[in-house]
């Protein structure tokens, strides 16, 4: 493999169409993926067929065209790349182009006269073979392609869309919490501590979690503590809700009515989630005093998912049998063909529904209008913990590098997943 030097230019996604003779342009059928050189890695470009346009043809077929767009697009950028296409059955192949004389009939030249040979990676056609031939630029690509695909709806507002949410946020199973969490939220709302550190008490398990919760946070000077008043204290009224909350919520949802869905796996992975966003706080410049907010962000960033799996099983039911160790494109495309809409849409409405700061909502639905820097982190923050505790729902890789910090970070929150089993 030929390495080039590295590239200044920033990875880049692409969709292009393909007409019938052959010509490329800026459309939809076909998505691409561009991660440029750096030391030791030759750039790489990924292409496969856009499952929510489907061009009606193989991306074989449509490689040579592709290739030539993408050559005149990135220059001397892509004169060393990779080329690589993924088929519809989610097999890896290495595209291999040759510049030839244009001849008639023939399917793999394009209309610059471009030949294009496939070949299977040494291990295999299996998106971890792809991983294992060509490493972190490979995982960099995927997340670039699966961004896409489970990306903002181009209609959001569509009736099916819209009915699908209402639908969830008035059904009676919606997941939600019990007793507890409404006497502390009206304590919460009038400022009263230790109303709320009474209505705590009662239960262990709340109180177990919110006493590791108030410990884990490492307050400056403020020792371990045993006490719930204390915790209450050191955390805050309104945290202190927030806290409640989820805490209840994992008591409450350890098993539930979709058969097939792991609760455990997904509480494993929303700690995981908030710990990350805690830790990586300091890397996008954001003060230590939200590292309690980062947490809970990221902590509920994917309650959609329980939300759909305790409204809808059969739907969830539907969605994992299709995506049972498949790839994160594989899942990608699977939750735009079964869902209404994006799961983190549904996220933004439950939290709505119970109050928690725009900030979060707004982060955990995509949007970057109230927020950027927190929505950055806990984008980072969803991908990191799946590197730490994968959740098999997610359309996102688990290979990706995890910083010690956020590793750190996950060990000190093991009790509090451990209180609320």
């Amino acid at each position: 493999m030929n390495h080039s030097s590295p590239c200044p230019m920033e990875p880049r996604t692409f969709e292009i169409a393909v007409s019938a003779d052959g010509t490329a342009t800026a459309g939809f059928g076909v998505l691409a993926a561009f991660v440029p050189a750096t030391e030791g890695h030759a750039a790489l470009v990924v292409m496969g067929c856009d499952p929510r346009h489907d061009p009606g043809r193989t991306i074989q077929a449509l490689a040579a065209a592709v290739i030539d767009y993408l050559s005149v697009e990135l220059g001397e950028a892509v004169d060393a790349a990779i080329w690589v296409v993924i088929d519809n059955y989610g097999r890896f192949n290495e595209a291999t182009p040759t510049k030839v004389g244009v001849t008639e009939g023939n399917p793999l030249s394009g209309t610059g006269g471009t030949a294009v040979e496939f070949e299977r990676f040494s291990g295999g056609v299996s998106i971890d073979d792809f991983y294992q031939d060509q490493g972190a630029p490979a995982e960099a690509a995927i997340e670039l392609l699966s961004a896409i695909i489970d990306g903002p709806s181009r209609d959001a507002t569509t009736p099916t869309m819209a009915e699908f949410l209402d639908a969830v946020e008035a059904h009676g199973s919606l997941p939600a919490p019990g007793v507890i969490y409404q006497k502390v939220s009206v304590a919460a709302e009038d400022g009263d501590a230790r109303h709320v550190a009474e209505a705590i008490q009662p239960d262990p398990v709340i109180s177990a979690s919110m006493i590791n919760y108030a410990n884990a946070a490492r307050f400056v000077g403020g020792g371990k503590t045993a006490s719930v008043p204390q915790a209450v204290n050191r955390l805050g009224t309104q945290f202190v809700k927030r806290v409640v909350f989820v805490a209840e919520m994992m008591a409450r949802y350890q098993k539930g009515h979709c058969k097939t869905f792991d609760y455990r796996g997904f509480w494993l992975n929303a700690l995981a989630t908030g710990a990350a966003m805690r830790a990586l706080l300091s890397e996008y410049d954001l003060p230590e005093w939200r590292a309690d907010e980062a947490f809970t962000t990221g902590l509920v960033a994917g309650i959609g998912w329980l939300a759909v799996a305790e409204t809808f099983p059969a739907l969830m039911e539907r969605y994992l049998e299709r995506c049972q160790d498949a790839d994160p494109i594989t899942k990608a495309r699977a939750q735009r063909e079964i869902f209404p809409c994006e799961i983190c849409k549904v996220s933004e409405r439950y939290l709505q529904r119970f109050e928690f700061p725009e900030v979060v909502h707004a982060a955990v639905a995509g949007r970057t209008d109230v927020d950027r820097q927190w929505y950055d982190v806990l984008a980072r923050a969803v991908r990191v913990a799946q590197g730490m505790q994968p959740f098999n729902c997610l359309a996102v890789p688990t290979t990706i590098p995890v910083p010690e910090a956020c590793r750190e970070e996950w060990q000190h929150w093991q009790g509090f997943l451990t209180a609320s089993a």
